[in-house]
């Protein structure tokens, strides 16, 4: 940078006698820097006499002369600082104002202030008016770097006068922003797809303040509840369940955990009907960790609900069915263990329930058949069939009498198409086949030929009358 102007000495010379007007003892921010330019109205560093309100700082500051104090603030500063002229050329500037934008003493000396401006830029600077204002502080804007790629930049400018109110020149204070900007940006990207995602979720969100009042909503809560805007800002969110729902909500502490996922309950919709309702709630906080209000994410469960209902009626049909049917069930897994059977294979074979369960069906059929029997299971497994046709088996009941039944074998199968279950009816037919051995007996038995005498007879003749 070169020797000090005469600006600059001028300053400092106004500075040294304490007669720089619009002085100000409200420093804001970085603006500090002032300070070593301009002093409080009648003070003067040559006076003896008036010490009692700045003594004890100037006691400490006049350690260092006003020269090495200014070179060192002015210079070491961690912003940049421009001093212009009362034409507004740039006549000083600090090392960081050469490394933020990337000029040299040639592209800074003497150079118009509007120069490190886009246009647009500096006409909005040149509506605050600030020369007559004085001061204008923390105004955003873009400033241009040597190779004319814009910065944004905090700005804060002060008009210098001197001892007759006429402007002497500026200073600016300018503050490198961009990542500042940079993370705001994303910010804003960020809220315009938390929006997106808020308003066209397909489940119902609402946010509450600290007193547990709704303030804010998507557009699919307003679908499920019947609701509007009316219906819902400010009320308090306790309105919208049940009050024995709301007990079983604040039962969960959800306050003191922070957060609870899948929770069922019910909402009261607008037209007073309650519907079932999956409820994940989330507890904010501020920096000093008091709570400021929750997020509630309201999915709908009716149809869900009303399936499980019907699921289950149908199971509880499906079991009086299976447990009072009048021939003989059982339940296998995929390796022939008995899962279930009902009470009619209980009074055939004459075990109980408990008793049989986790145990192998071949062991219930007849050692004869035993091998032959796993082989046409495995068979029957591994060919994914959901129903074979029937099967005739010898079985033994506990007893150790024999029995005949016909099987009949229903598969169901998982999502990969491997075999879950296997039901199987049992249809007993050992008196047919006692019957049909009876009658086949019969029919293979000789039949014993029984002789007897008799008397020849005599044929008798006609006498001829003569």
């Amino acid at each position: 940078m070169k020797t000090d102007p005469d600006i600059v000495k001028t300053l400092r010379e106004e500075e040294r006698l304490g007669k720089l007007q619009n002085f100000t003892p409200r420093i804001c921010n970085r603006t500090e820097i002032l300070t070593t330019l301009v002093e409080p109205q009648g003070f003067s560093s040559t006076t003896g006499s008036q010490h009692s309100l700045y003594e004890p700082k100037r006691t400490i500051i006049d350690l260092v002369s006003p020269q090495k104090k200014f070179e060192t603030i002015f210079e070491n500063f961690s912003v940049a600082i421009t001093l212009a002229n009362n034409e507004e050329r740039i006549v000083s500037w600090n090392k960081y104002t050469e490394e933020l934008f990337n000029l040299h003493e040639s592209d800074l000396f003497k150079k118009p202030v509007r120069s490190l401006y886009p246009p647009e830029e500096w006409q909005k600077i040149r509506k605050e008016n600030v020369r007559q204002k004085g001061i204008r502080y923390r105004m955003q804007t873009k400033m241009l770097r040597k190779n004319k790629d814009p910065c944004d930049v905090d700005l804060s400018l002060c008009i210098l006068k001197g001892r007759k109110g006429e402007i002497v020149g500026s200073v600016a204070i300018i503050t490198d922003i961009t990542e500042l900007k940079k993370v705001e940006k994303e910010l804003k990207e960020s809220e315009k797809k938390y929006r997106t995602i808020f308003d066209n979720s397909a489940v119902a969100i609402t946010m509450t303040d600290e007193k547990e009042r709704i303030i804010s909503w998507n557009k699919y809560a307003e679908i499920l509840l019947g609701m509007k805007k009316d219906d819902l800002y400010l009320k308090p969110v306790q309105r919208l369940y049940p009050a024995s729902e709301w007990q079983k909500i604040r039962s969960q502490n959800i306050r003191q955990k922070g957060m609870q996922h899948h929770l069922e309950t019910k909402i009261i919709k607008k037209d007073k009907e309650e519907i079932d309702v999956d409820i994940s709630l989330s507890v904010l906080r501020n920096h000093e960790d008091k709570i400021v209000g929750s997020i509630g994410v309201i999915k709908d469960i009716g149809d869900q609900k009303r399936t499980e209902r019907n699921l289950q009626e149908s199971e509880k049909k499906f079991k009086l069915l299976y447990e009072k049917a009048p021939v003989p069930y059982y339940t296998l897994n995929p390796k022939g263990l008995i899962t279930n059977v009902n009470e009619k294979w209980c009074q055939t074979f004459g075990y109980t329930k408990e008793h049989v369960l986790g145990k192998s069906i071949f062991d219930f059929i007849s050692k004869n058949q035993r091998t032959q029997a796993k082989h046409s299971f495995l068979q029957k497994i591994s060919k994914r069939k959901t129903y074979t046709d029937g099967h005739e088996r010898e079985f033994c009941t506990k007893t150790g009498a024999k029995r005949w039944f016909i099987t009949h074998d229903f598969f169901s199968f998982d999502e990969n198409g491997k075999v879950v279950s296997v039901y199987t009816t049992m249809e007993d037919v050992s008196e047919k086949k006692a019957n049909v051995k009876t009658k086949k007996n019969k029919q293979t038995t000789p039949v014993k030929k029984h002789h007897t005498t008799s008397k020849p007879i005599k044929k008798k003749t006609k006498r001829r009358k003569s």
